[in-house]
């Protein structure tokens, strides 16, 4: 009678051999189920792996391809004069209560020329989270009207409300875009402003 390797019983060896043909069962039914799911799902995995690596970063844009914008609202002036400028089908706004007045302004103008206003009221502009959340909100309100491409100004507003702006745009593919100005007798002088990009989604460095 010849002894099994380790000195292990038959029925320990059976055991491990059915262990063994149980586990490959299961990793087949993985990989078979990963190998579905990635087909069902492979535009959201390419957009998860491509995800934040800011493609173009600065430069000058060409305005006249953004069909929608959405802006971090302080002031009117800097919108009003970006809405100008691009012309767009459709604005979104980001209103704190204190730039409320300031997008009613904005609000006017825009519907004025025909451009549809979508906004949205942040609660605490010192939590990007949320400004994240509703700038994803606005972003799929005009994707659902089929404008595209779309920007996001992230110029007015806190700090954490343009990063808030900026991050929703980056996971959302689309650019985001700054306005920068000389000041004269301590206010913007628009007679001195350019759009300068973030980040450019549709274009590679």
């Amino acid at each position: 009678m010849t002894a099994n390797l380790f000195g292990w019983s038959d029925q320990a060896w059976q055991t491990l051999d059915q262990f063994g043909i149980l586990f490959g069962d299961l990793m087949l039914l993985t990989s078979i189920s990963g190998l579905v799911y990635g087909l069902y799902k492979r535009n959201d995995i390419r957009q998860w792996l491509t995800r934040n690596r800011f493609p173009s970063i600065g430069g000058r844009p060409e305005l006249s391809r953004w069909q929608g914008l959405i802006f971090t609202v302080s002031r009117a002036n800097v919108p009003a004069w970006v809405i100008g400028q691009v012309h767009p089908e459709a604005v979104g706004l980001l209103l704190t209560y204190s730039s409320q007045s300031e997008g009613e302004q904005i609000k006017a103008q825009a519907r004025q020329i025909g451009i549809n206003v979508i906004s949205r009221h942040i609660d605490n502009p010192d939590d990007p989270a949320e400004v994240k959340q509703k700038t994803a909100e606005i972003v799929r309100a005009m994707q659902a009207d089929g404008i595209d491409p779309i920007a996001v100004d992230v110029t007015g507003g806190k700090t954490p409300m343009s990063l808030g702006a900026f991050m929703a745009a980056e996971e959302a593919s689309i650019d985001t875009l700054y306005v920068t100005a000389a000041y004269k007798d301590s206010k913007l002088d628009m007679a001195t402003a350019s759009i300068i990009a973030i980040s450019q989604a549709g274009v590679r460095g």
